[in-house]
């Protein structure tokens, strides 16, 4: 009960105010990263980089593939440059897809896992309140203003930890889904590249 008891009504706000601000930042940098830098695939770029290899026009076809955010294309840039070497083709597009898989994917588990600490802390908080509470309560009906502090912590630092879930939650889950469509699509223009 004293442990509970001794911990500072801010501790918990301030926790909850570091955890929203490194959520923020993942949401704003995964943001710029998959909405604004890495474009979808297009058809039209893409018969124009299998048009470029068809006709063997190897410069072309990787100056092209430099010019493009999509991951396909640093896929196929990958391709390209080792197209002599056959016989490690498949490691080298398994190798270039968890490249690109992993920097799609970057920070990503950071989010999700602010999107379920951040409740708890909430939760910690409400609990925390509710013991402080009932323990001045216990000592003294007349300490109500020790005990509406105690409910007032609660109640603030469950609202807060629900106000970093959700938009972390909901930018998890979307970005998630981002991340598979571009690696699909990756996977694609990669098959294609190499036919």
């Amino acid at each position: 009960m004293s442990l509970i008891s001794g911990i500072p009504n801010w501790f918990i706000y301030v926790i909850i105010g570091l955890t929203s601000i490194i959520g923020l930042t993942i949401i704003l940098e995964r943001g710029w990263v998959l909405l604004k830098k890495t474009t979808s695939l297009n058809y039209d770029e893409q018969s124009q980089l299998l048009s470029y290899i068809a006709d063997r026009k190897f410069e072309d076809a990787l100056s092209f593939c430099r010019l493009q955010s999509h991951p396909g294309y640093k896929i196929a840039l990958r391709l390209i440059q080792v197209r002599e070497q056959k016989s490690d083709f498949d490691r080298f597009i398994e190798e270039e897809q968890m490249k690109q898989l992993v920097s799609l994917e970057k920070y990503l588990p950071t989010l999700g896992s602010i999107s379920t600490v951040a409740p708890l802390l909430g939760l910690l908080g409400t609990v925390t309140g509710m013991i402080k509470s009932f323990h001045a309560f216990q000592q003294s009906a007349s300490r109500s203003a020790q005990l509406m502090g105690g409910i007032d912590e609660a109640l603030i630092t469950t609202a807060l930890g629900l106000m970093v879930a959700i938009p972390s939650l909901i930018m998890y889950n979307y970005y998630v889904r981002k991340v598979v469509v571009l690696s699909d699509e990756a996977m694609i223009l990669g098959k294609a590249v190499r036919a």
